[in-house]
């Protein structure tokens, strides 16, 4: 019986603690949280990159058309082309002289009055 407590005492003396636990719990995540970390930082990076091309092709895009426009300022001959404009269309004039061009003529819906024929030859 003293065997089986002292093996109990030794058994119980070599099992690791909770902090101990702990501790080789922290030294396998901490190597995933660090590769994690890189992986994130390498995918901002890489966005930004982006971003920045991005942004300066817009920059010399717009810096060109700002030099388009400079040149055509500097090359104007003081007379400017006539103005395109389209002509649209005013429903109530052309409403206008439609009534006016058709002023006194039946429309469909209205049928011109018969004329009395019956009158005309009976009397």
């Amino acid at each position: 019986m003293n065997e089986f407590i002292q093996f109990l005492v030794e058994a119980s003396k070599s099992q690791p603690t909770p902090q101990q636990y702990s501790q080789e719990l922290w030294n396998v995540v901490q190597p995933i949280l660090a590769a994690q970390r890189e992986l994130v930082a390498a995918q901002h990076n890489t966005q930004m990159e982006l971003i920045r091309v991005m942004v300066d092709v817009r920059y010399k895009d717009t810096q060109a058309d700002i030099r388009g426009i400079n040149e055509a300022l500097v090359n104007l001959t003081g007379t400017t082309p006539a103005p395109v404009f389209e002509k649209e269309d005013d429903d109530a004039k052309k409403g206008e002289k439609h009534n006016m061009k058709n002023f006194g003529k039946p429309t469909p819906r209205q049928k011109p009055e018969p004329e009395n024929k019956s009158s005309a030859t009976s009397a």
